[in-house]
């Protein structure tokens, strides 16, 4: 027989052996591992809480809180519940201004969570990400990444918390503070990936060579964060939402989180894309508030010293209203307290305009003694 004759013999005998192994592979998975269709139960959902097929969808959404004045942000003392897609906030010409946002660590609360495949550094890598993220999509937001993290908010009243949101921005100089937490990055069988046995070994590499996802391959691996954007003046909290994702991981060597190897990942593209996600809604939420900045004067002067200047998109001849902060002790917690911001019905108009800051003279009215805040309405 011909030599050719014979090697297209042997690959026909080989590729029917192999789809004979593949299937019989496959009915028998599906026999020991019967797939049970959701019926909204406990046991159908403990799993995998959400659904991943319309990712970077979030599955849950807290509590979104925006405002589209100042007034009603500051005379009142809950800010006006407003959707973050809402687009009537986008017709303020003063969102051109450009806005500084304070970006901290986003902490682990299972630290463990991370040893697989070595994603200890997400607590900064994924605040980056958001930071880049944000920057290129809102060219009038200006992120800066701090590597300290604040303590978990569940472990403060909320008043105290506010607190820690004002005395870090103040030092750090910024409207604006995001913050966060990585709730979950376990592996949903671990077993699967670091400890297969024979049978599952060769069924992950049936599945690594035809790279097509399905719901039989166990080696998934769970990603969840907190966003929390507030204000740095009073503390309040402008938007809340969690996001939440899962994809393959099938990396059994140390990886690293936002490596090259990570986003080659279907683990690392699922989160890229609820990352993205998030700084959209983050973003939105930012595109909705007013430049807000602090001014520096003396008792009796008209004219004053405004922290904002030509880097944020300000003129001469420009005018803000005037807003001061009033500090309101609790009354039902011990050294803590309530700030609220109160509109004077006065404007300032900018004389002379710097790089960072800016000279402005009072109109109208005869300057209060009191922290003040320049608005951009």
């Amino acid at each position: 027989m011909p030599i050719r004759s014979r090697l297209l013999s042997f690959v026909i005998i080989v590729a029917v052996l192999s789809l004979t192994a593949n299937a019989w592979a496959v009915d028998k998975f599906a026999k020991s591992n019967p797939v049970t269709e959701s019926t909204g139960s406990a046991s159908s959902t403990s799993e995998f809480p959400f659904d991943n097929q319309s990712i970077p969808s979030a599955p849950t959404v807290v509590e979104t809180e925006t405002a589209n004045a100042p007034a009603t942000t500051t005379a009142q003392s809950s800010p006006q519940k407003r959707a973050p897609t809402d687009n009537l906030c986008y017709n303020n010409s003063n969102n051109t201004l450009q806005k500084s946002l304070l970006v901290t660590a986003f902490p682990r609360l299972t630290p463990n969570s991370a040893n697989a495949g070595a994603l200890d550094d997400a607590e900064h890598q994924l605040p980056k990400l958001l930071s880049l993220q944000l920057e290129a999509q809102h060219k009038t937001l200006t992120p800066v990444q701090i590597s300290e993290a604040l303590p978990s908010p569940s472990l403060s009243s909320e008043n105290l918390f506010a607190q820690q949101i004002q005395r870090l921005a103040r030092n750090q100089d910024t409207q604006l503070v995001l913050t966060g937490e990585i709730i979950d990055m376990n592996m949903a069988h671990p077993e699967a990936t670091y400890n297969p046995g024979l049978y599952t070994r060769f069924l992950n590499g049936l599945f690594d060579f035809i790279e097509t996802r399905n719901r039989f391959d166990k080696r998934s691996r769970l990603f969840s964060f907190d966003v929390t954007l507030r204000d740095g003046f009073t503390g309040q909290t402008l938007f809340r939402k969690r996001y939440a994702t899962y994809g393959l991981w099938n990396q059994t060597k140390p990886v690293g989180f936002a490596t090259p190897l990570f986003w080659k990942t279907d683990y690392g593209q699922q989160i890229q894309g609820l990352v993205n996600l998030a700084a959209k809604d983050v973003g939105a939420v930012v595109q909705c508030q007013p430049f807000i900045t602090h001014i520096n004067s003396r008792p009796g002067q008209t004219q004053i010293l405004l922290q904002g200047g030509a880097n944020n998109g300000l003129r001469a001849g420009d005018t803000l209203a005037l807003y001061q902060m009033v500090v309101q002790g609790s009354e039902t917690e011990y050294q803590q307290h309530h700030v609220r911001l109160v509109n004077r019905n006065a404007a300032i108009e900018l004389r002379e305009v710097y790089p960072s800051h800016s000279v402005a003279v009072m109109s109208g009215s005869t300057y209060l003694t009191g922290q003040f805040l320049a608005v951009a309405q």
